[in-house]
């Protein structure tokens, strides 16, 4: 008996040595690096089936999660949708042979859906229409997410979300310089759009992107030095005016004949129902918005899922209530902010601690396997170019804004434990890739566990 005792003593005791020096490596990777001296950073270990803490480190720190807040989400949406949910446009008949087009927010639709859709419609109907009324009423058409900086209004990565999306609301634009001197910027869509040309021709491509909506919305400030030909896909200023401008020529290249405007208005209850164009499977689409951390399918999967979560419009304000609902069990879920899907806004706050909480209730929850496949592993999507020793070891999703850093997920250790973990670096200024490796170091050391 004494014999199995102290067995079980010398177990406990090896285990406490083997976890204090893990924790001594990830506390000497912090304490020598440059960051900890004038940036903030908060870490959080903890074992995913048990839920035992592992390390931590100013986990009770609220901080800006940047678009690991996607991991969250977009698993509240996931399981509100399903994941074989589509983004289905329709289009109705009423008895006046008005055409409606009734928008899903799908933020996968392009031109090409749109033609293939209306001459579906055409040959379907076969009769002339009247009017053709777009039906935008699926969730609100507030474009642009609270706390968003004005000046990433040019930022490729955050065009504005809206039912009225189309292409990912962006266009292509060239920008080339001349043996004159001058430079040519070419607008490669017939969306009209205002350009401010104030370039110089220079030694290296430093281009400036600028809108001044408080002046005027339709105007876009290029300043800087351009040397050799860009290709840049920039934000539409109206994805209405975008969206009416794609339907035209969808419409004219469909052969469809209407004889009245282009409205917006609700499909009457006694419209008929022609045909419909689905996206890809909600899986897909987030595998998208995850590996890639695509802002715009993030913020509309959003809203979209606050509107079957209510059966109403869907609003992010809504959206944000679910989500809430949805972690409402975790205990310090009172301390987050959230405003947004995406995370890029600099009011969302979370901790570290409530992050690897809350990872660790996406494992315990329905479909985690099928989940955690859409997360970014090393040599994919975020990750590509991170962490290839552990690739197959590791689902993760990284966040990157002005002075933030970030990642989260899961890992499997050397001793096969599954680990959720949570980094949040804010208010640094070095340079990217050095943020990235010192986060990478402290991945590589709780793998060593």
């Amino acid at each position: 008996m004494n014999k199995i005792k102290s067995t079980i003593i010398f177990i406990g005791l090896l285990a406490l040595s083997v976890n204090a020096a893990f924790c001594a490596g990830i506390d000497s990777i912090i304490k020598k690096s440059e960051l900890n001296k004038t940036a903030t950073i908060a870490v959080s270990v903890k074992d995913a089936k048990t839920g035992k803490t592992i390390y931590e480190y100013n986990e009770n720190k609220l901080m800006n999660p940047a678009s690991v807040q996607k991991i969250f989400t977009m698993k509240a949406a996931y399981d509100v949708l399903t994941p074989e949910y589509t983004f289905d446009t329709k289009v109705f008949a009423d008895k006046n042979n008005n055409l409606y087009i009734k928008l899903s927010a799908d933020p996968s639709l392009t031109t090409g859906d749109l033609k293939k859709l209306l001459k579906e419609a055409k040959e379907l109907y076969k009769k002339p229409f009247n009017d053709i009324v777009i039906d935008s009423t699926v969730i609100d058409n507030k474009q642009w997410g609270v706390g968003w900086m004005w000046d990433d209004d040019t930022n490729e990565l955050l065009p504005k979300y809206s039912p009225y999306t189309i292409n990912q609301n962006k266009i292509d634009i060239t920008i080339t310089p001349n043996k004159n001197n001058t430079i040519d910027i070419k607008n490669k869509s017939d969306y009209h759009m205002m350009f401010v040309n104030l370039l110089k021709t220079g030694t290296t491509n430093n281009i400036v992107f600028e809108r001044t909506p408080w002046l005027s919305s339709d105007m876009t400030y290029l300043t800087g030095s351009v040397h050799s030909q860009i290709n840049k896909k920039l934000p539409v200023n109206s994805p209405q005016a975008y969206f009416t401008n794609e339907l035209r020529k969808a419409v004219s290249a469909a052969g469809l004949k209407y004889s009245g405007q282009i409205k917006t208005a609700p499909v009457p209850g006694n419209a008929t129902l022609i045909t419909k164009h689905s996206s890809d499977s909600l899986e897909n689409l987030l595998a998208e918005t995850l590996k890639e951390s695509n802002n715009l399918y993030s913020e509309l999967i959003f809203k979209a899922a606050a509107a079957k979560y209510t059966k109403q419009q869907g609003t992010t304000q809504k959206a944000v209530d679910m989500y809430k609902k949805y972690y409402s069990e975790i205990t310090s879920t009172s301390e987050m902010i959230t405003v947004d899907a995406c995370g890029i806004s600099r009011n969302d706050l979370l901790t570290a601690d409530w992050t690897t909480e809350a990872l660790n209730k996406i494992y315990k929850g329905k479909e985690f396997d099928k989940f955690a496949m859409l997360l970014p592993k090393p040599m994919e999507g975020t990750l590509r170019d991170r962490l290839i020793n552990i690739s197959l070891r590791l689902r993760a999703k990284t966040g990157t804004a002005s002075g933030i850093s970030s990642i989260a997920g899961y890992i499997d250790t050397k001793d096969n434990k599954k680990y959720s973990f949570a980094i949040f670096i804010q208010n640094h200024n070095e340079p990217v890739e050095n943020v990235k490796k010192f986060e990478d170091d402290i991945i590589n050391e709780i793998y060593k566990m």
